[in-house]
């Protein structure tokens, strides 16, 4: 299919909104549980935001009629699989007791979600087919946003990381229509864009959220005396 140069250059809009939800959600996962948990979380997320970038890439070379590398667009899925479960695994390690943020020793092991990325990985080159990695995908990004979700207190970020993991979903039941027309696809990338934006601005709103509960003083237990 031919691609509009102007829907290619759309397609780069959902991978800046998602990078800055990633540089937004790696400072409060370090912030939260630790400097591992961290490096985790900016790893899944350079994987993540790698796939999307390259698939941007690959539609812009060939809308601008240039050479079809088609690795460019199949190695999307390749990254988006085990980065979603870095990603799930920090958001898990991230827990939330009262006010306060601390980590979590007893969250899911780092290497079940690993193993889990790795078997969809070896089910995909052996299948010849993406769906294994899809189903990674899609397990691991929900876990993510459902966690996220349950770590916000206010009503409109649990709202974002609703329409995150909705928009998720719809995305994904249009991608896999046959039939893929040029205005079914700018729906596609509008969408697209409207949800990874949302999952930033409720990333921001988590990280204020944090440093609000940070902020506020302990209670020391201390009663005054009273006077006499």
């Amino acid at each position: 299919m031919d691609y509009p140069l102007a829907l290619a250059l759309v397609d780069f809009l959902p991978v800046l909104a998602m990078a800055a939800g990633i540089a937004l959600l790696v400072p409060y996962v370090g912030l939260a549980s630790g400097r591992f948990a961290g490096r985790v979380a900016l790893a899944g997320g350079t994987m993540v935001v790698l796939g999307g970038a390259l698939k941007a890439v690959w539609k812009l070379l060939v809308a601008a009629g240039g050479p079809d590398v088609a690795w460019l667009a199949g190695v999307q899925f390749f990254l988006f699989g085990p980065g979603f479960a870095l990603l799930a695994w920090a958001a898990l390690s991230v827990r939330r007791t009262g006010a306060a943020l601390s980590s979590a020793r007893a969250g899911a092991p780092l290497w079940a979600l690993a193993s889990f990325a790795g078997a969809g990985v070896v089910a995909a080159l052996l299948a010849g087919a993406t769906w294994p990695l899809l189903l990674v995908t899609t397990v691991c990004a929900t876990i993510l946003g459902v966690r996220l979700l349950l770590l916000s207190r206010h009503p409109a970020g649990r709202s974002l990381f609703g329409f995150n993991l909705l928009g998720t979903y719809t995305m994904g039941l249009l991608a896999s229509r046959p039939e893929q027309t040029i205005a079914l696809q700018w729906a596609e990338e509008t969408l697209n864009t409207l949800t990874w934006a949302a999952f930033a601005l409720a990333v921001w709103r988590l990280s204020w959220e944090s440093a609000s509960a940070d902020d506020r003083p302990e209670p020391t237990g201390e009663t005054s005396s009273p006077r006499h």
